[in-house]
């Protein structure tokens, strides 16, 4: 298992916050401008979203850029990928109607996130409706309750689960945070990156839950799934492994991985957990890899998950290569679509 070194650490998606500019980025706007919430509310609104290139792209900046209350987006219209049949049918594939029903259950996490600060929840109920996009009854029963069923995520609450599963992700107090390659990066530091310092609907700073509660204890059995997935797959809005979760999708990642480990998940159903959410997190770069998959005469459904979700394809740079021979090949117009960013990662 390879730990870095200070001088290998990547960059990540690193902010500097000081008081001034933590109380900037609480005034600001949050979530997707209401105007494209209702056009996304549907699974439908998703591939249309897709298949014509409507991205998400990140931003950290406190000028210019969306801070969400813990969701962070910025959206823009950019030439798109192919409207053809083809483009379509992976969509559909991408975007079920039915959403993604994972094999792993809430349990009493959220209500405990709750009950310890990590959220709160007239805050997070308050930038919601600012966005737009008000808590639904039942996602307000789950963080006040907590849940029997299993983690369901679809168009309509994906970005809902993403911010409880960054909550998880960033308070649970793992050896990959306390040992790892972010501990390694120290702690101080880490303190200013988006997946930590970005959080800012618990009731204190995000950078004070760090690793602060034993919400998820594991076996060393469990443990080792952890680091196996964790050290193995990425996010294609900056080069980092879910080993170093410096953005709000990587403490997600980490937080299922860690969620599905503790109720018995293999490594590799995790990776095909994570291969099936991430579409929604990131639409047009798996968009544009289901397509690359698809001109290799591979359907995305039997692609691995591990290949998938890995360095070469799942990264930053892996995405950004897929999408170059996209463009080569005609498959994508050539201007733009380089950008590897989305909601919560720095671009």
């Amino acid at each position: 298992m390879k730990h870095l070194t200070d001088s290998e650490q990547p960059p990540g998606d690193r902010i500097d916050i000081s008081v001034a500019a933590a109380d900037a980025l609480r005034d600001l706007p949050y979530l997707v401008p209401a105007n494209l919430v209702a056009p996304l509310a549907t699974s439908r609104g998703w591939r249309r979203w897709a298949s014509t290139g409507l991205a998400v792209l990140g931003s950290l900046a406190v000028a210019g850029g969306l801070f969400v209350g813990g969701w962070w987006a910025h959206v823009a219209l950019r030439e798109g990928a192919s409207t053809s049949s083809t483009s379509e049918e992976l969509a559909a594939v991408l975007f079920p109607d039915e959403g993604v029903t994972l094999e792993v259950r809430w349990g009493d996490l959220p209500r405990r996130l709750v009950e310890e600060g990590v959220i709160d929840v007239e805050k997070f109920k308050a930038a919601a409706e600012r966005a737009g996009a008000p808590l639904t009854l039942a996602q307000l029963a789950l963080l006040t309750e907590g849940s029997g069923e299993r983690v369901h995520i679809d168009a309509q609450n994906a970005y809902f689960v993403l911010d409880v599963l960054w909550a998880l992700g960033l308070s649970n107090s793992n050896r990959l945070l306390t040992e790892g390659p972010l501990a390694q990066y120290g702690r101080d530091r880490a303190g200013g990156l988006a997946g930590t310092g970005g959080w800012t609907i618990g009731v204190n700073p995000g950078s004070q839950y760090l690793a602060a509660l034993e919400l998820l204890p594991l076996t060393p059995e469990q443990q080792t799934v952890v680091d196996e997935v964790a050290y193995e797959s990425y996010r294609p809005c900056c080069e980092n492994m879910t080993a170093f979760p410096d953005c709000n999708h990587g403490m997600a990642a980490l937080a299922l991985t860690e969620l599905m480990a503790s109720q018995g998940a293999k490594a590799d159903e995790i990776f095909a957990a994570l291969k099936q959410i991430s579409p929604l997190w990131f639409p047009n770069q798996y968009h544009h890899l289901a397509l690359y998959f698809e001109m290799q005469d591979q359907e995305w459904e039997e692609v691995d998950a591990r290949l998938v979700m890995g360095q070469t394809y799942s990264s930053a740079g892996g995405w950004r290569q897929v999408n170059a021979w996209l463009r080569q090949q005609g498959a994508i117009p050539g201007a733009g679509g380089e950008q590897g960013g989305a909601s919560g990662c720095a671009p």
